[in-house]
């Protein structure tokens, strides 16, 4: 008999962004983490994640370069317009991953005095 496989422990969390229409009304999009890298500190792909809540599915990648700076990727339409220009431009997407990463490991702040 087989002992059954550990499962990782990958999370999904929703993030409210401008939605995919003209509107740009707020919707809610999910961030699945498929892949962690065991050692992140090291040039190469630290992380990746699945996108939906849009039109599509899309994949984001962050990258440690070897001069230890952080590169992001997205598939989507947006990110691979700007493409060139991937050092001064982020689509929504990796926008909205970083400020969930930020606030992940910013610590708490205490509550202002009245």
């Amino acid at each position: 008999m087989n002992a059954p496989q550990p499962r990782a422990n990958f999370a999904i969390v929703t993030v409210v962004l401008p939605g995919p229409t003209r509107k740009r009304e707020p919707a809610p999009y999910q961030f699945r983490v498929t892949y962690k890298n065991p050692d992140p500190s090291e040039p190469g792909c630290v992380a990746t994640w699945t996108v939906t809540g849009g039109r599509e599915d899309y994949q984001i990648a962050a990258e440690r370069t070897t001069d230890g700076n952080m590169e992001w990727h997205c598939t989507c339409p947006d990110a691979v317009y700007h493409g060139e220009y991937r050092h001064h431009y982020f689509c929504k997407h990796v926008h909205g991953l970083q400020a969930l990463l930020k606030a992940a490991v910013e610590p708490a702040r205490a509550p202002l005095a009245a």
